[in-house]
């Protein structure tokens, strides 16, 4: 097995509980093998345990893979600017919401692959509340768009069908980002920050790049 990607491996010096290296190690097999692929018995064998000892730290394999996937929406969520911000400056919280979704899938690339490819082996009530969290993300960005719509900073579009174009090309950022490719993650925010300027921005109004800091 390759060793973990480095955004999953703990600091130097670090020990990790048992619920941890389940969990770090289900990630990197999920996403390597397919979750359906992989049994408890062998994420058991690959951490050195006996398979009746998972579920002395997990509830199932099922739950093991929602935590993952719920772990990974609730932490991006939390990653992007709060409504104290989109209240004072849109600009700058749109700004800051480009930056923190890029940086986050940039350094999550797996869990990124994880809540994508595998959404769909989640239960339907688990799928409703991964939903509500995406669901959350998307309200946090349309609250950027009206504010700044309300405060004269931004042209009028349609929110409820901006939105999701502008998530959609966020979410796939990560997948540029394979082993081999060149572009940085600044060089990315640019890109990204310069083409969601060009639709919401007044002509006559900088741009202001380079202002992607939270």
């Amino acid at each position: 097995m390759q060793a973990l990607a480095t955004q999953d491996v703990m600091p130097t010096g670090t020990t990790r509980s048992p619920h941890e290296l389940i969990r770090s190690t289900a990630l990197q097999m999920f996403v390597e093998r397919g979750y359906q692929s992989v049994s408890l018995r062998q994420l058991a064998s690959a951490i050195g345990m006996q398979a009746g000892s998972l579920y002395n730290h997990i509830e199932s394999k099922d739950a093991l893979l929602f935590e993952l996937i719920e772990a990974y929406e609730t932490d991006l969520l939390q990653a992007l600017p709060g409504k104290l911000l989109i209240l004072c400056d849109p600009l700058k919280a749109l700004n800051a919401f480009i930056k923190s979704h890029v940086a986050f899938t940039f350094e999550h690339r797996q869990r990124w692959l994880l809540a994508r490819l595998e959404y769909r082996c989640l239960t339907a009530s688990q799928q409703g509340r991964i939903h509500a969290l995406r669901q959350d993300t998307a309200e946090r960005l349309g609250a950027i768009l009206q504010a700044g719509m309300d405060q004269g900073r931004f042209v009028k579009v349609p929110v409820k069908t901006m939105v999701p174009c502008m998530l959609a090309m966020l979410n796939e950022i990560s997948s540029w980002h394979s082993p081999g490719h060149t572009s940085s993650l600044t060089t990315t925010v640019g890109l990204h920050t310069k083409m969601i300027h060009a639709v919401l921005l007044p002509t006559a109004m900088p741009t202001a790049t380079g202002s992607t800091e939270h």
